[in-house]
């Protein structure tokens, strides 16, 4: 599980609690007007809207595990020797956001690992209206998708990953598409200790781009075990920030506990900022483990009252 640092909030629509189809097409449509077209060497503008699915996650990005972790961080996926997983992610009406995410990956012996991951986020109920408010002239469409492939190194102590997307969005008739790189690592310097870094829609030529994050956290290991109720449990503390070239600086805090390495619960309160507002936003997740699967579900709290952000994900070892 994972937490989304930096989503964005929508501008503020008439009575807090609903926004007309024609009115977020609008609204869709001056927000990528705003951004220059982007080179083949970057991701499109609208690769931006990853930010609200991030704020689905309940652990820092740079953290984020399992089988679709490298979306976050190429060094974030778990040594399984074979594994497969899909996240869905859904936003209020308000929004009208849904998105896909999923990753397999494969290890080549114990110190590499390869994998691929594909991901998508529709904006949903956009219509011609034409001059009348009845939908009559069919759909808008509008998505950002990606593929990706990415390769893991263990050395001692450390992880160290890269990625390669491939991105394709449109709005309407306008069809973008553009190529990133990323670059992540995680380090154990202490035993109870784990850091990690990672780079997330970083332009090939290196450009300063306005979608682009750098993610960096560090978690701490407060008890390897100890009994809770007859069960025994392990406690974690976290803290994650994402920073982006126009300077916004997103960071939160966090705590996890792990009972029986079959149920986990984590919860975060990120300092959330979006069109120079800024407000603390909770977030809340639960994992199951049953056997070779692994269930997750997580909320989080918009801010400004645009309501939650939901996500619900499956992971299947096949070969550990």
């Amino acid at each position: 599980m994972g937490l989304q640092w930096g989503s964005k909030r929508p501008l503020d629509t008439p009575g807090g609690t609903h926004q007309p189809s024609a009115v977020r097409a609008l609204s869709w449509a001056a927000f990528l007007a705003l951004v220059p077209v982007p080179a083949p060497a970057q991701a499109p503008p609208s690769a931006s809207v990853w930010r609200v699915a991030a704020a689905s996650l309940t652990t820092p990005a740079a953290l984020a595990g399992g089988a679709t972790g490298p979306f976050w961080n190429p060094a974030a996926s778990d040594w399984d020797d074979l594994a497969a997983g899909i996240q869905v992610v859904q936003t209020s009406n308000v929004l009208g956001l849904t998105g896909i995410l999923a990753g397999v990956t494969k290890s080549l012996g114990p110190r590499a690992q390869v994998g691929a991951v594909v991901a998508r986020m529709d904006v949903r109920d956009l219509v011609r209206t034409g001059s009348s408010p009845t939908a009559t002239l069919g759909s808008i469409p509008v998505y950002d998708q990606m593929f990706g492939a990415h390769l893991r190194a263990r050395l001692p102590r450390l992880d160290v990953g890269a990625l390669i997307r491939f991105h394709d969005a449109r709005f309407d008739f306008i069809r973008e598409g553009g190529v990133t790189v990323d670059l992540g690592a995680r380090a154990n310097p202490h035993p109870r200790v784990l850091v990690a870094v990672a780079t997330h829609f970083l332009p090939v030529n290196l450009s300063e781009r306005e979608n682009t994050d750098y993610f960096a956290a560090v978690e701490y290991l407060i008890t390897p075990s100890v009994s809770v109720a007859g069960l025994r449990t392990r406690f974690t503390g976290r803290y994650g920030l994402s920073w982006r070239p126009s300077g916004d600086l997103e960071h939160g805090v966090g705590a996890g506990a792990v009972f029986e390495d079959a149920v986990r619960v984590d919860a975060v309160l990120v300092r959330e900022t979006a069109f120079d507002d800024a407000a603390w936003r909770p977030g809340f997740g639960l994992e199951i483990a049953v056997g070779r699967y692994a269930i997750t579900f997580a909320r989080s709290q918009g801010i400004n009252d645009v309501g939650g952000t939901f996500r619900l994900g499956i992971d299947v070892v096949f070969i550990r």
